[in-house]
């Protein structure tokens, strides 16, 4: 039975973040990918970009974790001479009152952030192709921007296998135990492997893994639009909107061989790994093209793709980040990343095996496994 240091069950973004910051610090370190190729489009790490962004609406006490990973992403493209993150800036839209505006002006304020206030006439003068009523403002922070998502695992797990970690594909596991203090046991349907430590980032197949985790899965359908009007947005930001039913919308500038990229963000279906619609429906375009009053070019324009992908959600949309209460504490879980995790890849990855290797390993309250809207068994 081969023996390592670390193993990383899933090899979505999370488990290649830590595969790869494991193997920065010299650890024998074996992925396992249930999939035949990394970057597969059946979990939450696929669909070309993501958001980055600093003045996190959603709680202030995620800034410090976006600014280093900020500081992180600037090192995997030094370490790999890859372009991974592009800064655009980034406009958050809505009424006044709306979470997106609150939520970003309030971690700005808190975290000394740069930061803009736009009425609706000042948006449309910069972004013409963005229609804000009257009553709208946007927050405008120029620490925004989007990273490339597929190129950036490939980049992780192609740096660690260049520094010794072994990745296998195809591969999926069958049990795990902890017979002993040390050492978590894993069988997979060719081999069984040890490990001091295990690191569970396994995205949507968590709620198959765990049954009773509080956890569910959510069926997104980003879509990319092309048109005349639309190749003039090459040069505008990111962008979040939130309409007076509360409903967001995400999506980035266009790219030139991609479109534009814009989604929902939230509501979506709540389904099963199992049951999930692959399929890309009528009624999914229907119900992102009911958000883009803000955007009117994209409902004269085409689709050039489309694809669904999975979120995780935790109950409180929050991350799971800590030990698993059995498995004598060696197996450490990443989970419930609910659509806004990527950004936070490789400082995820850090924290997940700091506390595989007992560093620094005091878990953070608004992401512990132990919290009340959590509570793991």
């Amino acid at each position: 039975m081969a023996k390592y240091d670390i193993i990383v069950v899933g090899m979505g973004i999370m488990g290649g973040a830590a595969t790869y910051q494991a193997a920065r610090r010299g650890l024998k370190v074996l992925g396992l990918e249930q999939f035949d190729q990394i970057g597969h489009t059946m979990g939450s790490s696929h669909g070309e970009t993501r958001v980055i962004r600093q003045a996190y609406y959603e709680h202030p006490d995620y800034v410090p974790l976006v600014q280093d990973a900020w500081n992180e992403w600037k090192e995997l493209e030094r370490l790999t001479r890859q372009s991974l993150l592009v800064q655009t800036g980034g406009l958050m839209m809505g009424l006044p009152s709306s979470e997106v505006v609150r939520g970003a002006i309030a971690a700005a304020v808190a975290h000394q952030l740069p930061y803009e206030i736009w009425d609706a006439a000042h948006v449309m003068r910069r972004f013409p192709a963005f229609h804000v009523t009257a009553e709208e403002v946007a927050v405008w922070e120029p620490m925004a921007g989007y990273i490339k998502a597929e190129a950036s695992l490939l980049a992780m797990v192609s740096f660690a296998t260049s520094r010794g970690a072994t990745i296998h594909t195809g591969e999926n596991v069958l049990a795990m135990t902890s017979q002993s203090p040390n050492e978590v046991e894993i069988t997979t349907n060719k081999d069984r492997y040890s490990a001091g430590a295990v690191i569970l980032t396994v995205g949507p197949w968590a709620t198959r893994w765990f049954p009773a985790w509080p956890l569910a899965v959510e069926r997104q359908v980003p879509f990319w639009f092309d048109g005349p009007r639309l190749r003039a947005m090459t040069q505008y930001p990111i962008y979040i909107h939130e309409n007076r039913q509360g409903q967001h919308t995400y999506g980035f500038p266009y790219i030139d061989g991609q479109g534009l990229k814009i989604a929902r963000h939230h509501g979506g279906k709540i389904t099963t790994i199992d049951t999930v619609q692959r399929k890309v429906v009528q009624d999914d375009k229907a119900a992102l093209e009911s958000t883009l009053d803000f955007l009117p070019d994209v409902l004269t324009s085409s689709v050039c793709r489309e694809e669904v992908c999975l979120y995780t959600n935790s109950p409180d949309s929050h991350f799971i980040i800590g030990r698993h209460p059995q498995y004598h504490g060696h197996v450490i879980v990443g989970a419930g990343f609910s659509g806004h995790g990527f950004k936070f890849a490789p400082t995820i990855g850090r924290l997940l095996l700091d506390l595989a290797q007992n560093l620094h390993a005091a878990e953070l309250p608004l992401f512990s496994p132990l919290r009340n809207a959590i509570q793991l068994h």
